[in-house]
């Protein structure tokens, strides 16, 4: 009898903002606050300021999402990277551009109309759009090829290849975490699940030059794969990219301190 668990979880998730995201998103709505661009200036500085938060924090989230969601439904559909890349954006712009018209109403008093409005502000959020999305292209970028050399780093490991050569080739090699279960290993990676007959002890000797850590004497975490950690006097716990939670015992607690941006 098979003891492979493949599971492949190909659903859209709505990624949550980090910690890390949402005071990089309030560092930059109040310093343009505070500046006040646009002629928002010449409102309070209070009003100014929640202003610009309010915005920036949405508009982040909406380019965020509309991008996630467009990759997600038709990145293998569309071949063209230049339509991949203004799809969203266009798509982004039109939502954030009514949220500027409602912002604008609750904030300023203007006499245009809504169609006058929505034609003046469009065309500026829908370039700040583009700005954004290609600094996000950019930094995935960097980030891909800073994945790719630890890859072949590794791929020169022969300890990580006899960890790696029990995966099924479809789970690929980003890891996110295992638990140990009797005398096997359930491994999640970012495609999904499987069972393998090996022991903790030997699985932390071939995943030695691999960027991850034991957090419980039967769990170990892949440190890129930690999105958030939910902390409780003497406990933690782990949030995993794939929704999983991961508890970190007293034993471990210290380790968990590398994760200051949380």
């Amino acid at each position: 009898m098979s003891i492979d668990k493949t599971k492949l979880h190909k659903r859209y998730k709505l990624q949550l903002p980090s910690i890390m995201t949402i005071s990089i998103n309030l560092f930059i709505g109040l310093t343009i606050g505070y500046l006040g661009p646009f002629g928002s200036y010449e409102m309070p500085l209070f009003n100014r300021l929640s202003y610009w938060v309010i915005l920036i924090g949405v508009g982040h989230f909406i380019y965020s999402q509309t991008n996630d969601l467009f990759n997600w439904y038709l990145g293998s559909k569309i071949k063209n990277a230049i339509i991949r890349f203004l799809l969203p954006s266009f798509f982004g712009a039109l939502l954030l551009t009514f949220f500027v018209e409602y912002m604008s109403h609750i904030y300023y008093e203007s006499n245009m109309s809504f169609y006058e409005n929505f034609l003046f502000h469009f065309p500026k959020v829908f370039i700040l759009g583009l700005v954004l999305n290609l600094i996000g292209l950019l930094l995935d970028k960097y980030h891909d090829s800073h994945n790719l050399l630890a890859t072949k780093q590794q791929d020169h490991d022969p300890l990580l290849n006899n960890f790696f050569n029990r995966l099924p080739k479809n789970l690929g090699k980003e890891l996110i975490c295992f638990s140990m279960e009797d005398h096997y290993l359930h491994v999640h990676t970012e495609e999904g699940s499987h069972m393998m007959l090996l022991r903790m002890k030997d699985a932390l000797v071939e995943l030695k030059s691999y960027k991850g850590f034991q957090v419980h004497r039967s769990w170990w975490v892949a440190t890129d794969a930690v999105i958030d950690v939910k902390k409780e006097s003497r406990k933690a716990t782990l949030i995993m990219k794939n929704e999983m939670n991961v508890p970190v015992s007293q034993k471990y607690l210290p380790l968990i301190k590398e994760f200051n941006h949380f």
